[in-house]
């Protein structure tokens, strides 16, 4: 009952279309790590006992009870068991009061984790360009049958072309855009989402490098320079964690009561049970920022060398249509194919189209490029494909029937082009295709119409 209701309040954190599974692991994962991990050791702070002190025999039971929630709160001191209890000026330099505030570290530390996703979605939504939406139009389930798909991805290629078109290189103007607060054009320039986005991914990697200095300061470890490295040598020689000063379990406490006017000081040995469960919790998070960090840093890596230069760019549409049409040839197209990039739908198209690729599939990504591709050339004219069709000695009704782009056809068939990829097609559709490419299985044929 109480995990549902957790559940069911933690649900503003789940994963959209809007991201990689980078992304997620910082936002999503570690976030709701964080803060189911805060509520489970609220519990038992809160409501067990999180700490039991050794008393006198001569002690009552009323007398424990305050003696442990007085240790709780006035907070312990660690000294090892070889060494004698320091002097009382020295004892508070000692002591160990990060178990109190853990919870609320956690919750602090998961709404850092999901502050980048934030900004993320409030900037790239200002731009014009709703991730969220393009995603669920490729994603309709109803793609599953050609003809809704061939309808779902001309319009998504038409909306695109005309957002894209309206993103604005440096020293070009638009008469949408505003002439006197210039700085907010800034949101429709060709590679705003693109620089946002990596911007967003270099605030995750420094979120999480921070978070492993933070936990250093917030344990307040003394015996090593680093925390993570400190345990990790602790493990590596044998030593038992309940020996570490990191997470100490058996500290003492030095209790005051005021009798007939004098002060008493007593001093017990205290098992602080809390920590056998959160230094496992902190060793855990600690090998998972350093994981973190390096998966963010790759994934940084991996968005830069693939969406800026030119070349990768042009790789990236290159590959699509040579998926969608075997007999393209990027050697036949490299001014065309440099226009398409860098004119007609620029930067922030590569970047949309590889959250297409991530999260709808290559084979949406694939018709939507070949689709926005056909529009293109249509733009520009025949004359380019006839040229091309004079040299290479073919007959002009050819090159129309295999190379025209589908617009100029009222009625194009359900799959004009040789395709490397087969889309998926339902029962339905099957017994009505006319093409010989994807022409029914033959136990299909019984169920057409005669």
């Amino acid at each position: 009952m109480v995990f549902s209701e957790i559940t069911g309040t933690l649900s503003f954190l789940q994963p959209q279309p809007d991201d990689d599974i980078a992304d997620r692991l910082h936002y999503y994962y570690t976030s709701t790590f964080l803060l189911l991990t805060a509520v489970l050791i609220s519990l038992k702070m809160f409501g067990g006992r999180p700490i039991e002190c050794w008393l006198p025999a001569e002690y009552k039971k009323s007398w424990e009870d305050y003696t442990e929630m007085y240790c709780w709160a006035r907070s312990t001191y660690y000294t090892p068991f070889h060494e004698d209890l320091p002097e009382a000026e020295e004892r508070g330099k000692k002591m160990v009061s990060y178990y109190q505030w853990v919870p609320f570290y956690f919750v602090v530390v998961a709404f850092t984790f999901y502050a980048p996703c934030l900004i993320w979605r409030i900037m790239y939504d200002k731009s014009g360009i709703r991730l969220k939406d393009i995603m669920s139009f490729a994603n309709d389930k109803s793609n599953v049958q050609p003809g809704a798909r061939q309808a779902n991805i001309k319009g998504l290629s038409a909306h695109l072309a005309s957002v894209f078109k309206h993103r604005f290189k440096f020293g070009t103007e638009h008469p949408f855009h505003h002439k006197i607060m210039r700085f907010f054009n800034f949101r429709y320039y060709e590679a705003y989402l693109t620089f946002l986005y990596i911007g967003i991914k270099f605030l995750y990697l420094l979120n999480v490098v921070s978070q492993m200095v933070l936990m250093d300061k917030f344990l307040q470890t003394e015996s090593y320079g680093f925390y993570g490295w400190g345990v990790m040598w602790d493990l590596i020689n044998g030593r038992e964690w309940t020996e570490s000063v990191n997470f100490p379990v058996i500290t003492y406490c030095d209790m005051q009561i005021r009798i007939l006017g004098n002060v008493q000081r007593h001093t017990v040995q205290c098992v602080l049970i809390i920590n056998i469960f959160t230094e496992k919790i902190f060793i855990l998070l600690w090998l998972w920022y350093t994981l973190l960090a390096m998966l963010t840093f790759g994934s940084i890596m991996s968005w830069i060398f693939t969406s800026i230069p030119l070349q990768e760019r042009r790789k990236f549409i290159a590959r699509r249509l040579e998926l969608a049409d075997v007999n393209f040839k990027k050697a036949d197209f490299n001014v065309e194919l440099d226009e398409f990039v860098n004119d007609y739908i620029k930067m922030d198209g590569i970047f949309v189209l590889r959250m297409v690729t991530i999260h709808s599939g290559i084979l949406i990504c694939t018709e939507v490029v070949d689709q926005m591709w056909d529009q293109f050339l249509e733009e520009q004219g025949h004359c380019i494909l006839t040229e091309l069709a004079e040299e290479s000695g073919k007959h002009a009704d050819h090159m129309d029937r295999e190379r025209v782009p589908s617009a100029m056809s009222e009625n194009p068939p359900l799959k004009r082009k040789t395709s490397v990829l087969v889309p998926l097609v339902s029962r339905e559709d099957l017994t009505h295709l006319d093409h010989n490419f994807l022409r029914p299985p033959s136990r299909m044929r019984d169920l057409s119409p005669s």
